[in-house]
């Protein structure tokens, strides 16, 4: 029951900053044509080697299996591409201290820019909300093994330049092991942009 709670509250955290994040670019004057209205496509994309990115972050980790709750260290190294101004990709490796000690997380995420598909693109935006959804493969300890995992989070985008971000990044994932189990990662970082 405890887990359902635990997972509960951070779906509602992320719901919230979902909510939100309208609101925050409803304060922005966005990107907007001769008659004021938010413009939102069509959007010229660039060639297979823009926008790329490169995301770096430290932070902590909350995790839960078997009844059992533990507050370690987490590492978050990705690299992903923008397709669309609103969607984009990334894969990366998250080194965790968990339960049993040090693991990683293998995996893919699908990212959908929510700042830019409701404001319309805007390249001086000062913040944006990324929500995505991921799924990989958890490496334990020799004694657990590997098991697929997947889950949601919630990147936080802050403009520092054109090529620098400020990220905030919350992710949530679940896993089975003997019972239900998961963790929420929260790291702070830098995304450095490449290409055009």
């Amino acid at each position: 029951m405890k887990t359902v709670k635990f997972f509960l509250g951070a779906l509602a955290l992320a719901a919230v900053s979902m909510i939100a994040a309208p609101a925050v670019n409803a304060q922005e004057n966005g990107n907007r044509d001769e008659n004021g209205k938010v413009v939102r496509g069509p959007y010229l994309t660039n060639q297979l080697g823009d926008n790329w990115f490169v995301n770096l972050g430290g932070g902590i980790n909350l995790g839960y299996d078997n009844s059992d709750w533990a507050v370690g260290g987490a590492l978050n190294v990705n690299a992903g591409k923008w397709f669309t101004p609103s969607v984009g990709a990334r894969v990366g490796y998250n080194g965790i201290t968990g339960m049993d000690g040090l693991f990683g997380y293998i995996h893919a995420d699908a990212l959908w820019n929510i700042s830019n598909a409701i404001g319309g693109y805007k390249e001086t935006r000062l913040w944006d909300f990324v929500p995505y959804l991921h799924a990989g493969l958890l490496i334990d300890n020799p004694v657990a093994g590997m098991e697929w995992a997947a889950g949601a989070g919630l990147l936080n985008l802050v403009r520092i330049t054109d090529r620098l971000d400020l990220t905030l990044d919350v992710r949530g994932t679940v896993y089975k092991r003997q019972g239900p189990a998961g963790f929420i990662s929260t790291a702070l970082g830098l995304s450095f942009n490449l290409g055009r």
